[in-house]
């Protein structure tokens, strides 16, 4: 029954992430929903399902036309999925305020080394634009996970017991 619950949410998120990103786009800056999905599983169930789940979704992902570099999406969630494991045992040491910068931190690193690849051409071009769209996309994806956080906040997800 857990697989069967993990994999419906998996593809509901991807098909939320596959409909609606172009309509909730902001000047060609989008939310990515599967990011969050990856880091909440991370901080959930550990660093190596992290990895996998964050590899085979971003596999999905790539393959469902959504991005240009085909594997981009599987190397960004996949150490989106090690970097949040990495919580998972180590938030008793920190208090809440350092744990929330340490998943936003996370998402930060997660779009600059995807900013950098995807829109390497405004690196050269002009790297105003460049921050911008990285700073852009970074905040939209923030500011969803920072509403999801008043439905089913992290804190809950790390002091939760794994099943």
């Amino acid at each position: 029954m857990k697989w069967i619950n993990i994999i419906s949410l998996a593809l509901i998120v991807w098909l939320l992430q596959l409909l609606l990103s172009d309509s909730l786009s902001i000047s060609s800056v989008r939310p990515d929903f599967c990011t969050i999905l990856i880091l909440y599983w991370s901080l959930f169930y550990g660093r190596t399902f992290g990895i996998c789940s964050g590899f085979l979704l971003g596999l999905i992902v790539d393959l469902s036309g959504s991005g240009i570099f085909f594997g981009l999406s599987s190397l960004t969630y996949t150490f989106t999925g090690y970097l949040g494991g990495g919580l998972k045992n180590n938030h008793t040491k920190l208090n809440p305020f350092y744990t929330s910068l340490s998943w936003i931190g996370i998402l930060l690193f997660h779009f600059i080394v995807y900013c950098l690849i995807q829109y390497q051409d405004l690196w050269e071009f002009s790297r105003n634009i460049f921050w911008g769209k990285w700073f852009g996309t970074a905040i939209y994806t923030i500011s969803f996970a920072g509403v999801l956080q008043f439905i089913y906040p992290i804190k809950n997800l790390l002091n939760a017991k794994s099943r």
